[in-house]
């Protein structure tokens, strides 16, 4: 493999000495495990050999990846999550968290100042907050199977928008000379699609190179109510001007 190729991979990723299962693209593995999302599609995903993010130890192993053959990947502790820092508990006030109108509860995650951290214990007036990574002081074991490699470009650009965004299905992408990208109804008005747009633009840019890219987005026109004419208008006020008043003066008992 080299730097920039499109690989498809299926993938299970554990952590700690006990090989705990954190994330796979196997349905059946994640219920096993007790880790099952519904919200989640799992499914072979492609990842880009050399891209930013992904750990060191497992992207040189891409390199010497081949097409249908298994490989385990550890990541130590020091270069995965890093170990953990005592530092990084912290005794937060609890009118922070009543700021915030947040009731805390161990083994609740909680964002406070802008930082994200795990609830350890909850005291009359303060709480005891976790900052370091859930997986920090933990070695990362990446099992994974190469599939394919991707050379098609629509796969590549539909590869890109999942990771960039989301689920690429209802995005409909087209290259001839160019690319074009349509995007689907649910996308338009989603802030999180503002940002991902400059991303995945900037990623085609790279990983494309050869081609300008066009980004469709459609929206229809309001439609207008249709204006009663004047004279209508004009009518059915003069008809609710002579309706007698539906209240206690006009209603007569009747016996």
């Amino acid at each position: 493999m080299n730097n920039g190729d499109f690989i498809e991979i299926s993938f299970e990723m554990r952590a700690g000495a006990d090989k705990k299962l954190i994330s796979t693209s196997k349905e059946e593995l994640a219920k096993e495990n007790n880790i099952y999302d519904e919200k989640k599609k799992y499914r072979d995903i492609v990842m880009i050999v050399g891209q930013d993010g992904l750990f060191k130890e497992i992207n040189e192993s891409f390199l010497n990846a081949e097409v249908g053959k298994e490989y385990e990947v550890v990541v130590p502790a020091k270069d995965a999550y890093g170990e953990r820092d005592p530092k990084n508990i912290k005794v937060v006030p609890m009118r922070e968290f009543q700021k915030n109108n947040i009731n805390p509860e161990v083994g609740q995650q909680v964002n406070i100042g802008n930082k994200i951290g795990k609830v350890i214990t909850v005291t009359p007036g303060r709480v005891l907050i976790d900052y370091n990574h859930e997986l920090a002081g933990k070695d990362i074991y990446y099992k994974y199977e190469v599939k394919k490699v991707v050379t098609d470009p629509v796969e590549k650009v539909k590869a890109l928008i999942d990771m960039d965004y989301n689920d690429s299905s209802e995005f409909d992408v087209k290259i001839n000379e160019n690319i074009e990208i349509t995007i689907p109804e649910n996308a338009k008005f989603d802030a999180y699609w503002v940002d991902a747009k400059y991303r995945l633009v900037n990623d085609i840019r790279k990983y494309l190179p050869d081609y300008d890219v066009y980004i469709k987005e459609f929206y229809k026109k309001e439609e207008k109510k249709e204006e009663k004419p004047e004279e209508q208008k004009n009518s059915e006020k003069t008809e609710n001007s002579e309706k007698p008043e539906n209240n206690e003066n006009n209603v007569k008992e009747t016996q």
